[in-house]
């Protein structure tokens, strides 16, 4: 799974004047923290994901931003793990690849925040948004979405680090880039 910094990019190129409500979509699916539970909600365990996904989206109301979002976060760590993610496991014997990985993200997400113009204001109407307007349609405790994103926004605020020379802001680039405009082909799909 990619950075929640990495998130929101895609989510900012796919529609910059787009509602708090569908920023947040965009984070809040990593809030599970229970890693056979995350890989369920994220349909890591199935076969035919995007599928699933495919099934997500016609069972929710995909105008609603809220939504939009959570399907956007998924959609993107389905791409993200089929590539940039496996390519960086294959450095890596077995199960030594996560902390390393862990690190790469984090150097990553952190430079993005600081040196992204739009991302501080951003972080800050995330943070400001009353806990009573978050949609709630995938099970979220609304406690738990404020108490992560909180967490989410400290820490970006306080480690000024990266990049990360192998997840490089070039490569972030163009990847967003396809995956939102992949993301766009594919949503139309269900309009």
């Amino acid at each position: 799974m990619p950075s929640s910094m990495i998130h929101l990019l895609a989510a900012y190129k796919y529609d910059p004047k787009s509602s708090v409500a569908f920023f947040i979509g965009n984070i809040v699916p990593d809030i599970i923290s229970e890693w056979k539970e995350k890989d369920r909600s994220h349909f890591r365990d199935r076969k035919d994901r995007l599928n699933a996904l495919k099934e997500l989206a016609n069972t929710i109301n995909i105008n609603d931003d809220f939504n939009r979002g959570v399907l956007l976060h998924l959609y993107l760590d389905y791409k993200w793990d089929t590539y940039p993610m496996k390519k960086f496991k294959e450095g890596f014997e077995k199960d030594t690849w996560f902390r390393p990985y862990r690190y790469e993200i984090s150097l990553a997400g952190a430079w993005l925040y600081h040196n992204r113009d739009w991302s501080k204001d951003l972080w800050e109407k995330i943070i400001s948004c009353p806990m009573t307007s978050y949609e709630n349609n995938f099970g979220y405790e609304k406690e738990d979405i404020y108490n992560f994103l909180s967490r989410s926004y400290k820490w970006h605020r306080d480690n000024k680090i990266g990049p990360s020379l192998f997840f490089t802001p070039d490569f972030i680039e163009v990847f967003t880039d396809n995956v939102v405009n992949e993301f766009k082909d594919w949503l139309d799909n269900f309009k």
